[in-house]
């Protein structure tokens, strides 16, 4: 007996797409999935050449993918409300918290190795020998800090019994250098390319480094479950086969602060105890 056109096209159809959602997620796949992700975060461009290094390292089991920047420059409190709410982007990298990883799903990997558990201090150009005598979290608190107001150093240092100066990002490094406080306390990754583009202006500290246990996650939405286990799958191999470590120490900044590191005594180093909540 034969169908009729429509009735056979109908049934084709529906044939098709029920084999579709039999097949794996790769084989589906027929065009690229779209990642979106902050252009203007802090370090895109090298946490673009992560995620492009985890996608790559899954494609076999989970299929082509392509990058997409979402290019509107917001602070990192709007951007984790646009991933709870899934809109515009699909990850974004944040300091963990107990808070942020209750609201959104983490994909349980550091991103910085352990590095950003370490903080340097900036001080203004000339001011370090204030600070020679320091060797206490109580001596330390007699100096005032400043830090940003959605930092999660900030809620560190209150815990500790420091009260800093807060402001957005960008108005910090103009306050320490019109000496709205006495220091700033900046991850060990990322004073390196302040101090260059402020040349003269400030310097660290070498006998003072603050460590309070922190570390660095990819986020996303908390129903993006496949999103979360192909980017862990992705990093762990990476980390495994050394191209993760390549691409993390091609990273000037990165290197530049483990160096710095082993060079300090772990004298200098004052421990924070993390926040309970």
């Amino acid at each position: 007996m034969r169908l009729p056109l429509r009735s056979w096209t109908q049934q084709t159809l529906a044939a098709m797409l029920m084999l579709s959602l039999l097949l794996p997620y790769g084989a589906k796949a027929d065009s690229p999935q779209t990642i979106s992700y902050p252009k203007f975060s802090q370090r895109s461009e090298y946490f673009e050449k992560v995620l492009a290094l985890a996608l790559t390292k899954t494609e076999n089991e989970y299929g082509v993918s392509k990058l997409r920047p979402y290019e509107r420059e917001l602070s990192n409190e709007r951007l984790r409300r646009y991933l709870q709410d899934k809109q515009y982007i699909d990850v974004m990298w944040s300091t963990a918290t107990k808070q942020r990883n209750q609201t959104l799903r983490p994909v349980k990997f550091d991103l910085l190795q352990g590095l950003g558990q370490y903080r340097f201090l900036l001080v203004q150009a000339g001011d370090s020998k204030r600070f020679e005598e320091i060797n206490s979290l109580r001596q330390l608190r007699q100096f005032s800090a400043g830090s940003g107001t959605y930092w999660s150093d900030t809620k560190v240092m209150r815990y500790n019994g420091i009260e800093p100066v807060t402001s957005v990002n960008h108005s910090l490094l103009p306050m320490l250098a019109a000496g709205r406080f006495d220091y700033l306390s900046r991850g060990a990754h990322e004073v390196w390319s302040e101090l260059a583009a402020h040349a003269n202006q400030f310097e660290l500290l070498n006998n003072v480094i603050l460590k309070y246990s922190c570390r660095y996650f990819f986020y996303v939405n908390k129903d993006n479950v496949e999103l979360a286990e192909r980017l862990e799958k992705g990093l762990y191999l990476a980390l495994n086969d050394g191209s993760y470590n390549q691409l993390f120490f091609s990273e000037s900044d990165f290197k530049q602060g483990w160096d710095k590191l082993n060079e300090l005594t772990p004298a200098s180093v004052i421990t924070l105890n993390p926040p309970k909540d």
